[in-house]
């Protein structure tokens, strides 16, 4: 896919994800693993790739985090630790793909250094914010490489992990805030989610550094480990 009709693709994407609040409720089974009633983050094991921000990108993300928690915080599980605020390149095990997430986890870590190490001299990306987007299970902040350069080493370094667990799914560059609670959002709550989340105006970048980019074995959505 050329660099132009990506961006076109996640922004009609976040468009669509936002609107279908305003439909109906309609959550990834994922969630009712992640979350329990409480909005506490249940016990998901698995491993993926990820890039940890930096502590100024962090606090871009904190402020928008913030904001959004002010809003609708009481509607959503407790907020995702600043310290692993992340955005996945690609994701690996877990059980959503496997009944088997230990065997599938060891197969990786003989792997996956290797792929890492092909970036020790890659130059970092930036990244532009689109906005607030309904991720089923979650809500996070959208990006976008900021040039087409960006959109081919962020692609071409995604695909090099496909060796290990192959993603057919359209990227989206996203780093999550917080994720919804396991229970059904009346009309009137998802209009105001919607409401929020149009609302809410992001407009900044943040930096990608390959240095940052680690091979991590999460416990729940709001613990990694590096390794």
């Amino acid at each position: 896919m050329e660099f132009k009709k990506y961006v076109e693709k996640l922004n009609q994407i976040r468009d669509e994800t936002i609107k279908t609040l305003l439909d109906k409720w309609n959550p990834k089974n994922e969630l009712y693993l992640k979350v329990d009633k409480n909005g506490k983050y249940k016990d998901f094991k698995g491993d993926t790739i990820v890039f940890f921000l930096n502590d100024a990108d962090k606090r871009k993300i904190t402020k928008i985090q913030n904001e959004l928690y002010s809003k609708i915080g009481k509607y959503l599980a407790k907020p995702l630790s600043e310290k692993y605020f992340h955005l996945t390149l690609h994701d690996l095990c877990n059980f959503n793909i496997t009944n088997d997430v230990e065997k599938c986890m060891k197969n990786n870590e003989n792997k996956v250094m290797k792929i890492l190490n092909t970036f020790k001299n890659e130059k970092n990306l930036k990244m532009k914010s689109i906005g607030l987007y309904n991720g089923g299970s979650a809500i996070g902040i959208m990006f976008k490489p900021i040039d087409e350069e960006s959109f081919l080493i962020l692609i071409k370094a995604r695909q090099k992990f496909d060796q290990l667990i192959k993603q057919d799914d359209f990227y989206i560059p996203h780093v999550t805030l917080g994720y919804y609670l396991p229970i059904d959002y009346s009309e009137s709550l998802r209009k105001k989610i919607f409401n929020t989340l149009i609302d809410i105006d992001i407009n900044f970048e943040i930096e990608l550094d390959f240095h940052n980019l680690k091979y991590t074995h999460f416990t729940n959505m709001d613990n990694y480990i590096i390794k």
